[in-house]
């Protein structure tokens, strides 16, 4: 029964996240030319809160206000908690098969990949949110923010038999913090949070079928 598959449904789902945020940016004031102000792209990983301030607060050679202004502004995630959605689970007869093609674009009814496994799946994730200057986070929860009214639709293909499936993203809540350690002058860390819910699936193993397309039947009837 339980024989090794991976379909990375969820690797799939936690990179197509993060990918939604890869090109934020934020604007610092040029000194030099007020009119051509700096252009500094936002970095995203894969971490938690705790994991990346602690990173960003040990002790350093550099003065604290220098390496975190340096550093800053960046973003991290995490996917938070997974639970079945009982109110999306389709029938267990509910089965997709994807049909091979031919060589020349027609569609073989034959063969192909079949999956009959199915369970949706609400994912959380929580976005964070480090900066140095507060205008840096409004700057970003800005650019975020118009893009879920009140979803957002990512597409993702899990595997040979579910292409091109469309999840909705939903931003839950948010929250705006301000981190301080010592003196304001010398260290200051501004944290943000934005929790979102992504409906995906998760999916059996595929298998591969064949279709009986012809068979012979030999009757041998006496009246």
């Amino acid at each position: 029964m339980f024989n090794y598959f991976y379909n990375k449904s969820l690797r799939k789902l936690v990179v197509g996240f993060g990918s939604l945020f890869n090109d934020i940016t934020v604007q610092h004031a040029n000194p030099d030319n007020i009119n051509s102000p700096t252009t500094i792209r936002v970095p995203i990983t894969y971490a938690p809160q705790e994991k990346f301030i602690r990173r960003l607060l040990e002790p350093s050679s550099i003065q604290d206000g220098t390496r975190i202004e340096t550093q800053l502004p960046k973003m991290s995630y995490i996917m938070s908690s997974l639970n079945v959605d009982p109110s999306r689970r389709r029938s267990k007869s509910f089965e997709v098969k994807s049909y091979d093609s031919s060589p020349l674009g027609s569609c073989d009814q034959s063969s192909g990949v079949e999956i009959a496994e199915e369970v949706p799946v609400n994912v959380n994730f929580t976005l964070f949110i480090y900066t140095r200057h507060v205008d840096d986070t409004l700057q970003i929860i800005e650019q975020i923010i118009p893009y879920f009214n009140p979803d957002h639709i990512i597409t993702l293909s899990f595997n040979s038999a579910r292409q091109n499936i469309n999840i909705p993203l939903l931003m839950v809540s948010n929250n705006i913090s301000e981190r301080a350690d010592g003196d304001f002058g010398s260290r200051r860390l501004n944290v943000s949070s934005i929790n979102f819910l992504a409906k995906s699936y998760i999916y059996g193993p595929t298998r591969q079928f064949t279709s009986i397309e012809n068979f012979d039947i030999d009757l041998d009837l006496e009246f």
